[in-house]
């Protein structure tokens, strides 16, 4: 029948209340009762590793005191009743998939190489302001650029000359 906390059942086994092992354990699913959380709880960090038919490590998910870190050729987050993706990661690219991207720190945002984006906002009440503090600013897009301010007025600011060009047209 079992011992202690453990029991053994026609499901597998059971375990009930806390318990401590000491070494490795290998399941092929663990489950919580129904109305309860599975909690899982080290004085380190908890490692949960995924491995292939052959025993090579595939996947790796820590989580410690300090970060939480994935190690796998693709990490996903999805929204929980659509299932969409909102974050994903791999080698190549970094996918943020939700409608809108809100970035909250006082500094802004900041991109190390150039921004692909067919739509920048700022947020209601609040000025937009494009900068780069030590080299030049482009916007260009093979159909034309538009800079719009339907309700207050336009400020351009440069230190020294400001050009206005048109390669066909006029100014």
């Amino acid at each position: 029948d079992g011992m202690g906390n453990l029991r053994v059942t026609k499901k597998g086994i059971r375990l009930e209340g806390v318990s401590e092992f000491l070494l490795p354990l290998y399941v092929k699913e663990i489950h919580s009762r129904k109305d309860s959380p599975l909690v899982l709880q080290s004085d380190r960090n908890v490692t949960v590793n995924a491995r292939n038919h052959m025993g090579q490590l595939t996947g790796q998910l820590t989580v410690g005191a300090d970060a939480v870190e994935a190690q796998c050729k693709r990490f996903e987050v999805r929204a929980s009743e659509s299932g969409k993706v909102l974050f994903s990661a791999d080698e190549d690219e970094i996918v943020i998939g939700a409608d809108r991207l809100k970035v909250t720190g006082t500094e802004g945002a900041v991109f190390g190489h150039s921004v692909e984006t067919p739509h920048i906002r700022a947020e209601p009440s609040q000025d937009l302001k494009l900068e780069s503090p030590t080299r030049s600013l482009v916007m260009e897009a093979p159909r034309g650029v538009q800079v719009n301010a339907a309700a207050g007025d336009l400020k351009v600011t440069c230190r020294k000359e400001l050009h206005l060009e048109s390669t066909e047209g006029e100014v």
